[in-house]
């Protein structure tokens, strides 16, 4: 069912307050932190809130899932510019990320009485932490811990929707991430040796999984995609 485009412009509406008031949080949560980084960032920032979440009402509708993704938007714009600023994704920021997840989705799960995503949401969490994790060991100049921590609320909101989308966040995460590297040496803004930040190709990644992934994956990985 098409959702209601009055519910897309006010989720928009909404994003709009919720850029500011989740910088500002953020920064309560970690106050040595300072997020300047130019003028084209700040409005990066204060637009990518408002077309995530109309784009989350978009794909979820009226629904108790909507409040839970439309909290990933928000944390995950935050902490995207937080790590290309400072090359940093703090444990102050992605832990409460990861607790509030777990209630909004136990909330649409209590509801709609879908334990089985829940389960699957625990175990895609625990899952691609374990994958990330042990990616970091074996190269800690191409991945942090920061990367290996927040891949855990990712991995609880995609393995939520389905499996499928499990699987191609991850892959586009380092999709996403391997493109953004070549453009950038490519414009001169990098050499091969540059570290760049890979949380905001993880969190566009999963990003472009939970809007798109249905069509995406019927595509690339129709043995593992059933929805």
């Amino acid at each position: 069912m098409t959702p209601a485009p009055l519910l897309v412009l006010l989720c928009a509406l909404v994003g709009l307050a919720a850029a500011p008031a989740s910088q500002a949080a953020a920064l309560r949560l970690y106050p040595s932190i300072e997020l300047g980084g130019g003028r084209w960032r700040s409005v990066a920032s204060l637009a990518g809130t408002p077309i995530l979440f109309g784009a989350m009402a978009w794909r979820f509708g009226w629904s108790w899932v909507l409040p839970a993704f439309l909290f990933l938007s928000a944390a995950g714009v935050v902490l995207s510019r937080i790590d290309l600023e400072h090359k940093l994704l703090p444990n102050r920021i992605v832990l409460p990320t990861l607790g509030i997840g777990v209630v909004l989705l136990l909330l649409d799960a209590g509801m709609n009485q879908r334990w089985g995503n829940l389960l699957a949401a625990a175990i895609g969490c625990t899952v691609t932490f374990v994958i990330y994790l042990i990616l970091a060991l074996i190269s800690p100049r191409g991945m942090g811990m920061g990367d290996v921590k927040l891949s855990a609320p990712l991995g609880l909101y995609l393995g939520y929707i389905s499996v499928g989308h499990l699987i191609l966040g991850i892959a586009l995460g380092f999709i996403v991430g391997a493109v953004t590297s070549v453009l950038l040496v490519m414009a001169g803004f990098a050499g091969r040796k540059t570290s760049v930040p890979f949380g905001p190709s993880m969190f566009l990644g999963s990003i472009v999984a939970v809007l798109w992934g249905t069509d995406i994956g019927r595509i690339i990985l129709p043995t593992v995609f059933t929805r």
